[in-house]
């Protein structure tokens, strides 16, 4: 039973509710000059966020945010975890609010730009400026991958949660100069 006053589709004539931007039956959009564009981010954006990551000298810790040619490091607060949460993320499930760092997720929304200036400890190295990766394992409190990078005059040491995913973002990032 369908409502005279309802909308139809202009393609394929079925009942359309009034806030559906395309038809569920035949995808046709609604009202195209009302849409949005979509406009894909110009230039440089962050890709992937990693974190939490403790880097050898330096206060606090930080995420690793990463572009097609960039390692951003960006400080971030660390989140003190009841005991239910901890024992969550320990059994492998993941939580809003399970993490033990702040929502690094937001990195995602910024230009480069945007997260360098976000806190005054927040730094970047150019990945062809860097020379070598030696990654190691450190079995240590559940496990972290031990990461140094080389770079002209820097050498910088930090550490991730053992996860293959960012084992897999330094591969990638840096190709070719990965050593274990």
């Amino acid at each position: 039973m369908t409502n005279d006053m309802m909308p139809t589709c202009a393609k394929c004539g079925k009942p359309l509710l009034e806030d559906m931007r395309f038809c569920p039956y035949c995808g046709q959009p609604m009202v195209a000059e009302e849409m949005e564009r979509f406009e894909p981010a110009k230039g440089e954006i962050v890709t992937s966020v990693a974190a939490p990551a403790y880097i050898v000298g330096r206060e606090g810790v930080f995420a690793m945010a990463m572009t097609s040619g960039k390692l951003i490091f960006a400080r971030i607060q660390e989140v003190h975890l009841d005991r239910g949460k901890t024992e969550l993320r320990q059994a492998g499930i993941f939580m809003p609010g399970s993490s033990g760092s702040d929502n690094v997720s937001r990195f995602y929304e910024m230009s480069p730009e945007e997260v360098l200036v976000e806190t005054k400890d927040n730094f970047s190295l150019e990945a062809s400026d860097v020379s070598s990766v030696h990654l190691s394992f450190d079995s240590d409190d559940g496990g972290k991958y031990v990461i140094k990078i080389r770079a002209e005059e820097l050498e910088l040491t930090f550490t991730l949660p053992y996860d293959k995913y960012y084992r897999d973002l330094l591969f990638r990032l840096f190709e070719g100069r990965v050593t274990w």
